[in-house]
């Protein structure tokens, strides 16, 4: 396996974990790793958020170039081959983040280039230590981002400067992606667990429907003009009242007033 899984807590940790290839992304084995842990993940009623970090001192290295130079797995066949094969192997990574309910949290100590750099971009929260790295290195191969990347990169950072980071290369620091809102945060590395987890465990202690109805919300107003986003909040709020959660949190909220009386 190229990943190890835990979940506690209603959070899934999901850790590449492929030191041999600095957890590239892009060979078959990885994504359909990947994939199968993130829909474990979501079909669990208990799981609301999954982590996904790393191991060893990248966090991924994107595309691994010897299967490049080789012409194997995700860059092997015709041109309309790999274009199927692009379809059907990363791009539904992005597409399973894109769309997924869970709550994604990534977890970055390392480097993140190319499609490693993308699948941080892919996650709804972004922390980073002081060894965090980023850059689109397609570019710099020859290549652009097949994953969906520069439609990702915009964005998180806004046009101008995802065209002058797509179009450079150039690697920023941690700094840099906190200033560019790459990074929610900027932790030391030794306490980078630590506060992914406690961001991690207090999103997935409150109530799941909200969180799911919320997060669906957030996701369709990237899309929708305010007649329309006003319209499927209504419904959306109307469905959350019916909860056995909605219920519980007003119970609860009752009885705190109760006894500060």
């Amino acid at each position: 396996m190229s990943i190890r899984t835990k979940a506690e807590s209603g959070v899934a940790t999901i850790t590449l974990a492929d030191a041999e290839t600095r957890n590239a992304i892009t060979g078959v084995d990885m994504i359909d790793d990947l994939l199968d842990a993130l829909d474990e993940a979501e079909t669990d009623p208990e799981i609301a958020v999954a982590v996904i970090d790393a191991e060893g001192p990248a966090f991924s290295s994107g595309g691994n170039v010897k299967d490049m130079v080789a012409r194997e797995g995700l860059f092997s066949g015709s041109t309309s081959e790999q274009v199927e094969s692009y379809r059907n192997t990363i791009q539904q990574l992005t597409r399973f983040l894109a769309s997924t309910d869970l709550v994604t949290i990534a977890s970055v100590n390392g480097p993140a280039v190319g499609a490693g750099f993308d699948l941080v971009l892919g996650c709804d929260l972004r922390f980073g230590s002081r060894n965090a790295r980023f850059a689109h290195t397609f570019i710099e191969m020859g290549i652009i981002p097949g994953d969906g990347g520069a439609w990702l990169l915009p964005r998180v950072v806004g046009w101008q400067r995802a065209t002058e980071l797509a179009l450079t290369a150039r690697f920023i620091t941690a700094a840099e992606a906190e200033s560019y809102g790459v990074l929610l945060e900027v932790v030391p590395e030794d306490k980078l667990e630590a506060r992914v987890g406690e961001v991690a465990r207090t999103i997935s202690s409150k109530p799941r429907p909200a969180v799911i109805l919320a997060k669906r919300l957030l996701r369709q107003a990237r899309n929708m003009d305010l007649d329309g986003f006003l319209e499927l909040s209504a419904a959306l709020q109307a469905i959350a009242h019916t909860t056995p959660e909605h219920e519980a949190a007003v119970a609860g909220y009752v009885e705190r007033l109760k006894n500060r009386d």
